[in-house]
Parts: C-alpha cells; sequence; structure tokens
C-alpha cells in the first residue's frame, strides 16, 4: 500500500513538475552577492532498489540576482531516496542519512528528501 500510495505522489508531482515552464526547485543556495545555484527535480520514478522508494535525477542551475540562467549542468544526476526511518539519500554508492531535525535550506540531501517524502496529499 505504501508504494502504490509513494507512486501516486511522485505521479501527481510529476505531472505537475511536466507542466510548469520550470523544473521544480528543492534547493538553492546563494554563490557570493549576485549568484545562487538551484537544484531541481528533473526526472522521477518509483526506486528500482526495494530498499528505496524514488530513484530521481537532480537538475543543477545557476542563476543570476534576476533569476536568468547562467549555466545549466547538463550532467545526470542521480539519486535515491528513502522516506522512511532511517531516512537517507544515497548517491552514487554512498548513503547519507538525513537529520529531520535540520532546517530547510540547511542542507540539499534534506530539501530533496522533504520534497519527496514530506510532498502535502489531498
Amino acid at each position: 500500500m505504501r508504494r502504490v500510495l509513494l507512486t501516486l505522489i511522485l505521479f501527481v508531482q510529476s505531472a505537475s513538475i511536466s507542466s510548469a515552464s520550470e523544473l521544480s526547485v528543492f534547493h538553492t543556495s546563494s554563490v557570493g552577492s549576485n549568484r545562487s545555484i538551484s537544484l531541481s527535480l528533473a526526472t522521477g520514478g518509483p526506486a528500482r532498489d526495494p530498499a528505496f522508494d524514488f530513484d530521481v535525477v537532480i537538475a543543477l542551475s545557476e542563476l543570476d540576482n534576476g533569476g536568468s540562467v547562467l549555466y545549466r549542468d547538463a550532467g545526470r544526476h542521480q539519486a535515491s531516496v528513502r522516506c522512511v526511518s532511517p531516512a537517507m539519500v544515497r548517491i552514487n554508492s554512498a548513503d547519507y542519512p538525513i537529520d529531520l531535525s535540520a532546517l530547510p535550506g540547511a542542507d540539499w540531501k534534506h530539501d530533496l528528501w522533504a520534497a519527496l517524502c514530506k510532498a502535502p496529499v489531498s
């Protein structure tokens, strides 16, 4: 049942991402006084590894302070996310535990986890 619910959440989120003109930004970090780096969900789906809930591809963009894209990374940055305890994000073969008490914006891995695992369900 949990797998079906997570798949439904991701489907709805993917539909809203594809209908928007921009990617779904889950983390932004300032670089100097006039630039920022944005991390966005490019694609996603149910995880192939049963220990995880989602497999996603992350897009990276550099923006000026007006929001114009200065650079868009063409790489495919893949990650897997586990929502249940112990919450974690896997990048390549490295597992990163998620500090559930972290504040939004403090860590991009926490923000990725929150974007997928704490998505509102109506």
